[in-house]
């Protein structure tokens, strides 16, 4: 469901049956702190604007990469500023509108324990990967158009989409099923910001494209996030229930065999890979009480067998490895 503009998300999450083993870091010579740039605080004072062109102007000149985008693809207002103030007055008269800002603004009103996450997450990639630049991290409202926009500078998230499972206007909305509001919450931000940024900067590619190679993808993702991310639990990271984390631990070896025996792993059935990888009610190829995306968990587990074995591998080296095959073998992955 997860509607990225540009990038497309990659969901995260760990077993708690084998502790990860954690790089040590130095981050005595790195030192930046992460603000959260909130475009949508800066946006909704524009209606209760005395000059509302000066002031989009400023916001403009403010967010000079991300307005743009927002205004013409994300809420379509138009491409230039006397577009946007045409279509002004009627959105901020609109009781949705209404109702929906104000709720969001007071759930996000103090972004300080998120910031820190972030700021201890991007130094952390910092010393891992010191070529990758640390991102702006703007937090906007996207109407429950696009939940996600990476470009080169800027990771911007739309809180709309994490409001928690149980928020009401998701029940009229057809597109948000219930099975992916269970990653629908606040403390899923900040994973969110730290996980497209590393799959902008490394994107997925396979020459066979066979479903081994997106599993590994994938759990190299997960991994690297929750190196990044060391105090967030694993569960939230993917957007599990406990229920649904504890099935994937109990019923790994299943999963495995499953995969095995059907010689599913290098297959290149696009339907499959989506079977198996992507939001869904529960994994079509395993059972119907498994969770949607459990074929993620077992590349995770293949990535963490792979790095724990391989001890002079670094995160840089795992990401710029193609070799999914390579990848397994050397894991000695026996779930």
């Amino acid at each position: 469901m997860k509607k990225s503009l540009l990038v497309i998300t990659a969901l995260l999450f760990f077993s708690c049956n084998f502790k990860q083993e954690k790089r040590k870091v130095d981050l005595s010579g790195i030192d930046f702190d992460v603000k959260i740039e909130r475009f949508d605080k800066d946006f909704w004072a524009l209606k209760e604007s005395k000059n509302q062109k000066t002031d989009l102007e400023k916001l403009f000149e403010k967010y000079p990469e991300f307005a743009p985008i927002y205004f013409t693809y994300i809420i379509k207002f138009g491409a230039n500023i006397d577009d946007v103030l045409e279509e002004l007055p009627y959105f901020f008269s609109r009781d949705d509108v209404n109702s929906l800002y104000p709720y969001i603004l007071e759930k996000y009103s103090d972004v300080s324990k998120m910031e820190k996450s972030l700021t201890n997450a991007f130094r952390r990639m910092k010393y891992f990967f010191p070529t990758i630049p640390i991102p702006k991290c703007i937090m906007e409202v996207s109407g429950f158009n696009y939940n996600v926009v990476v470009r080169e500078n800027f990771v911007a998230v739309s809180t709309d989409y994490y409001l928690g499972a149980n928020y009401h206007l998701y029940d009229s909305i057809p597109e948000i099923y219930l099975y992916l509001r269970q990653g629908m919450n606040p403390e899923n931000v900040a994973s969110t910001y730290v996980s497209e940024w590393l799959i902008s900067k490394f994107p997925y590619f396979s020459e066979q494209d066979k479903l081994l190679d997106e599993m590994i993808y994938q759990g190299k993702i997960l991994y690297i996030t929750s190196l990044l991310m060391e105090e967030e639990k694993l569960e939230t990271l993917i957007g599990y229930t406990t229920e649904q984390w504890k099935w994937c631990q109990t019923y790994e070896k299943d999963m495995w065999r499953t995969l095995i025996e059907e010689k599913y792993l290098f297959s290149i059935d696009y339907n499959l890979r989506k079977k198996i990888l992507e939001d869904a009610p529960f994994t079509q190829p395993f059972t119907q009480e498994s969770p949607g995306r459990a074929g993620i968990f077992v590349g995770y587990r293949i990535v963490e067998s792979y790095m724990n074995k391989n001890k002079n591998i670094s995160p840089l080296e795992l990401m710029q490895n193609a070799d999914s095959q390579g990848i397994l073998e050397k894991s000695g992955y026996r779930p």
